[in-house]
């Protein structure tokens, strides 16, 4: 009976665990992010993506420093904070003028085989990091690169709006686990190994 109170005991804490994270109570989207990713900050990747192509366009449509004005614009009037980074790793403050390095996260993008964005939770801001991809364009300036290879990349800050986390995608998430443990404790509830077991050496 003992393994029968152990497995009682412990999903009446994982119910009750459950059940707190149904309202706002820590771990918070800090902790939370790291296992759970929300659609909520998708939609804000979303968004990255598409000031990123929008300053690719700019930068190679028309004059280079155009490109860092426009995200200069988009940072005041969105307060977003915006770099881009050369393939080293070197911020680009503007065409030709380096200052500084980027962080290990954008380090570990321009490094990385894949071409995947690594985003986190930090200092309570979202941080996200994206490669820049070689482009036809792109070749007037970053001779020698083929479509499709990384040429730099651009790092995303921004404050996000915790309440949306905490919105009904969290709650129907731990609202279904809840109801798959309960269901598991009824069960758990219900049986009785000694019995089994009496009933096993009885067949003997």
């Amino acid at each position: 009976m003992r393994i029968k109170y152990f497995f009682i005991t412990l999903l009446i804490i994982l119910i009750i665990l459950s059940i707190s994270q149904v309202i706002s109570i820590p771990p918070y989207s800090d902790d939370i992010f790291k296992v759970y990713k929300s659609g909520y900050f998708d939609e804000i990747e979303k968004e990255f993506e598409i000031i990123k192509d929008s300053f690719i366009g700019i930068k190679t449509l028309s004059k280079p420093v155009y490109g860092w004005i426009f995200l200069s614009d988009i940072e005041k009037r969105y307060k977003i904070d915006i770099n881009v980074y050369d393939l080293k790793g070197r911020i680009v403050k503007a065409p030709g003028k380096r200052d500084g390095m980027g962080s290990d996260m954008v380090l570990k993008v321009l490094n990385s085989d894949g071409n995947n964005t690594l985003s986190e939770i930090r200092f309570g801001k979202f941080y996200s990091v994206m490669p820049i991809l070689s482009r036809k364009e792109c070749k007037f300036c970053h001779r020698g690169t083929s479509n499709a290879e990384k040429i730099g990349a651009i790092s995303f800050e921004r404050d996000y709006d915790g309440h949306i986390y905490y919105s009904a995608e969290r709650m129907i998430i731990f609202i279904l686990i809840t109801i798959v443990l309960s269901i598991m404790l009824f069960f758990i509830y219900k049986w009785d190994p000694e019995k089994k077991i009496k009933e096993m050496f009885d067949n003997f």
